[in-house]
């Protein structure tokens, strides 16, 4: 990650996609009255016993405004954010550098504009929570 930004920024951006795979908003069995205040990554340990690691809840709120950001992007940038937050699966366990060149040759552009639109994502996230 870019290390003029703050760490919040990161954890809003995973508070989206992590909304992307509920289905549409506001997705199944959301509680109304308990969505956090703020995006908390990573979510506090679960207990021991448990089969599945705890859920971190989606700010939904939140998630809708980083949607908006990402739905103004063209294409080619949105699939740059898809590479690197809901579709990162694809790249298998890939390091980052690895994973971002696949991912370029995947969507049909060069390196430096991938790293200049997620670094522009991330850039407009930013100012539009500070």
């Amino acid at each position: 990650m870019d290390s003029s930004l703050p760490r919040w920024v990161e954890d809003e951006i995973h508070n989206w996609a992590r909304s992307q795979w509920e289905g549409e908003w506001p997705g199944p069995g959301r509680p109304v009255h308990d969505e956090p205040a703020v995006c908390a990554f990573p979510a506090e340990p679960g207990h021991e016993d448990d089969d599945e690691p705890p859920r971190i809840p989606v700010n939904h709120d939140r998630a809708r405004k980083v949607n908006r950001l990402y739905e103004a992007l063209p294409l080619a940038e949105q699939r740059v954010i898809q590479a690197e937050y809901t579709r990162r699966n694809e790249y298998g366990d890939l390091p980052a550098h690895l994973r971002q060149d696949k991912a370029c040759r995947v969507i049909g552009i060069a390196l430096p504009y991938y790293k200049v639109a997620l670094g522009s994502f991330k850039q407009k996230v930013w100012r539009m929570f500070e």
